[in-house]
């Protein structure tokens, strides 16, 4: 009497105890009659020891015997059957998983370790794994989070009756599907299953295409990250293909000379170094923008690492998008990121329209915002000098001279109130230090006389003692 269980690891075949346990052997062929433990999941995997499953929720806590599910709760566990012939002695040994003593179910554990000990007389053990031990093992090398879950879902295809000596109960017939149900994935369940082909996209790449694939997701990522912040208005933009970033640039090294040393590669269209925008000193980096690609290119593989001005350039191939431009409308929602009013920025949607900087062009995306912010900033420190101006050179200001003349002496005379105040403060803290500072150094030195007259009268004791026993001394030698 056996069964074949099929899971996405491998088959399991195991012979049961029918003679020994028969209520526990025709529960477990009956659930698996009506295809009950079909994608149920080994939802506990404790290495070296055992392997859980049996329970449709894969929590550990639901299940059902089959004589709950024909005759209601009240045979929803059936009671133990332990032998003393059968012990947990060998891998493979297939025993109920009860709670507590005659509170059996549908949920049931094979070993992974032979002599189990501590296991026996505590469950009903009705079967034996004869055939797939190997699939046991990869269980048991599975990878597991805290809770002893295996990280990818390990489950029960299905199962196959090879030989049923027990005849159906009444109402089985009811319970049996006409044919195997179709797996459905729960909505919560967001774990990969075993057997899924997670490498079947790279599945006959080479090494490089495959690196190759994975910096194009990183750099899109990067992209789409840097969109939602805000910095790029659009993650398919990208730089231009026919500008070339120069740096190591020596400080004196101007424009006009770098173009002349480029145009041997091809037609330069500009050349600019990048400036401070207060200093105007050189930043030592700076771009060159050629007519086609190919020229770009060939001046890459020409113009690394030759000399100019004393210095080794570093040439490559320019990652700035300031200069692209997108079109009208997603340049404007990136330009006023979504809000209204403010400064009125139409003019920088004019094709000819070139932001003022130490470069023309090659600057951070958002520089534009920056310009803005301190445009408005200046507009509204220019507006507070114009209000304070008027305020000063209009009619009523002249009108309240001789008020506001004594006011100013009010405020004069309430200021030197205020300093003599702090004054007599300040003389009422110094006299309450100082007499604090009296005291302590009085009883520092009381302490210190008294200190040095003990010491005194301790020398002066011991100098009787010692000469009261000099002079003992001496008489005893004269007698």
């Amino acid at each position: 009497m056996s069964v074949l269980i099929e899971t996405n690891l491998g088959d399991i075949v195991i012979d049961l105890n029918t003679e020994e346990c028969p209520i526990t052997c025709k529960n477990f062929l009956k659930l698996c009659k009506i295809k009950y433990y079909n994608f149920c999941l080994f939802y506990n995997v404790q290495k070296d020891f055992l392997v859980e499953c049996g329970d449709p929720s894969n929590t550990g806590k639901g299940g059902e015997s089959i004589y709950g599910l024909l005759y209601g709760n009240e045979a929803k566990h059936f009671q133990d059957e332990i032998k003393k012939s059968l012990r947990h002695n060998e891998i493979g040994m297939v025993a109920m998983a009860n709670t507590s003593k005659d509170k059996n179910d549908s949920k049931f554990y094979i070993t992974l370790k032979s002599d189990l000990n501590e296991l026996n007389d505590k469950h009903t053990i009705f079967g034996r794994v004869v055939e797939g031990l190997e699939v046991l093992n990869k269980i048991n090398s599975t990878f597991l989070d805290s809770n002893n879950r295996p990280l990818q879902n390990i489950r029960i295809l299905h199962t196959i009756i090879l030989d049923d000596p027990f005849t159906d109960p009444n109402g089985l017939s009811e319970h049996i599907p006409n044919q195997s149900p179709k797996f459905i994935k729960q909505s919560d369940d967001n774990r990969f299953e075993i057997d899924d082909d997670l490498d079947k996209e790279n599945r006959g790449k080479t090494k490089e295409e495959i690196n190759e694939i994975i910096d194009e997701k990183d750099a899109k990522s990067r992209s789409e990250l840097l969109e939602m912040i805000g910095v790029l208005p659009s993650a398919d933009i990208r730089p231009p293909d026919h500008v070339l970033f120069v740096c190591k640039l020596n400080p004196l090294t101007e424009a006009e000379d770098l173009e002349l040393v480029f145009s041997q590669c091809g037609t330069v269209k500009s050349c600019e170094v990048v400036r401070d925008k207060v200093t105007n000193d050189s930043l030592c980096y700076a771009f060159v923008e050629y007519s086609s690609k190919e020229e770009c290119e060939r001046a890459y593989l020409k113009m690394e690492n030759i000399l100019i001005d004393e210095r080794r350039i570093h040439v490559d191939f320019c990652q700035s998008v300031a200069k692209v431009r997108n079109n009208q409308n997603s340049l404007k929602n990136f330009l006023t990121r979504g809000k209204g009013g403010g400064v009125d920025r139409k003019h920088i949607l004019n094709k000819n329209y070139q932001q003022e900087s130490g470069t023309k062009g090659y600057d951070y995306v958002d520089d534009d915002d920056r310009n803005f912010k301190k445009q408005k900033y200046s507009e509204k420190d220019s507006r507070e000098r114009d209000f304070k101006s008027s305020l000063f050179n209009s009619d009523n200001h002249h009108k309240d001279r001789k008020y506001n003349r004594s006011y100013d002496r009010d405020d004069r005379k309430r200021d030197e109130r205020r300093y003599d105040e702090r004054d007599r403060n300040k003389d009422r803290d110094r006299d309450r230090y100082g007499d604090r500072d009296r005291e302590r150094d009085r009883d520092r030195y009381g302490d210190r006389d008294r200190e040095r007259d003990r010491d005194r009268e301790r020398d002066r004791d011991r100098y009787r003692d010692r000469n009261n026993d000099r002079d003992r001394e001496r008489d005893q030698y004269k007698r």
